[in-house]
C-alpha cells in the first residue's frame, strides 16, 4: 500500500475586505459624532437656561424691592389721607374732637405718646398709634395696661381694642429700654364729647 504524500507549499489564504465591518465601523464613527454634537447642544442650551434662571433671579430681587418701595409709599400715602380726615374732621367739629384729643391727652400714661391719630365720624372711632416706653420700674405692658383702664373710666370714650403690638427697644443715652408699638382703636361717644369738662375720673399715671 503506497502512501502519498504531497511536498508543496500550501498557498495561504489571502485577507479579504469585509464590507459589513466597514459599514459597522462607518455607522460607529457617524454615531459617535452624532452623540458628540448633540451633547455639545444640549451643554450649551443647559447653560443658556442656568443663566435664563440667574437672570430672573435677579429680576425678582428687583420687583421684590419694588414691591418694598410700594408698599412704603402706600403706607405714607395712608397716614396722610388719615392726617388729612383728621384736619378736616377737626375744622367742622373742632368742640367735639378737641375734647376728644384733650381726654386722650389725659389718659394717655407718662411713658406712653402717640404718633398719628385717625378719627372716622361715621364709626364714632379713634385709632391712634403710638408706643409705649419702659421707665424705671415701669413696663410698658403694664402701662398699656394702664390706659385701657383708664379709658374704661371715661365718659368720652366706650372701648378701647388693641389690634397690634410690637416689642423693640429705644436707646436712652448708655441705656437700653424696652418698648412696644402699639394700634389701639377707640370707641367713643360723639354726643357726649360735646359737653366740655365732662371727662371721666382721674387717669392712672404712670
Amino acid at each position: 500500500m503506497a502512501i502519498k504524500v504531497d511536498l508543496l507549499p500550501t498557498e495561504r489564504k489571502k485577507f479579504g475586505f469585509d464590507v459589513v465591518i466597514a459599514i459597522m465601523a462607518i455607522l460607529f464613527i457617524l454615531c459617535g459624532g452624532a452623540f458628540y454634537m448633540i451633547g455639545g447642544n444640549l451643554e450649551k442650551e443647559a447653560d443658556a437656561q442656568e443663566q435664563e434662571v440667574v437672570n430672573k433671579q435677579k429680576e425678582l430681587e428687583e420687583a421684590k424691592k419694588g414691591i418694598a418701595e410700594i408698599d412704603v409709599l402706600n403706607k405714607k400715602i395712608r397716614d396722610l389721607e388719615g392726617q388729612i380726615k383728621l384736619v378736616k374732621g377737626l375744622k367742622l367739629d373742632p368742640v367735639r374732637y378737641s375734647n376728644l384729643l384733650d381726654e386722650l391727652a389725659l389718659l394717655l400714661p407718662n411713658n406712653m405718646w402717640v404718633t398719628s391719630v385717625n378719627i372716622d365720624p361715621s364709626k364714632q372711632s379713634m385709632v391712634i398709634v403710638g408706643v409705649a416706653a419702659e421707665q424705671p420700674g415701669v413696663r410698658p405692658v403694664e402701662s398699656i395696661s394702664g390706659f385701657m383702664k383708664n379709658v374704661g373710666r371715661s365718659k368720652f370714650f366706650r372701648s378701647a381694642a388693641i389690634s397690634n403690638t410690637t416689642r423693640g427697644s429705644v436707646d436712652v443715652g448708655k441705656n437700653k429700654y424696652t418698648s412696644y408699638s402699639w394700634n389701639i382703636e377707640l370707641i367713643y361717644d360723639a354726643d357726649k364729647a360735646m359737653n366740655a369738662g365732662t371727662a371721666g375720673s382721674a387717669p392712672e399715671r404712670s
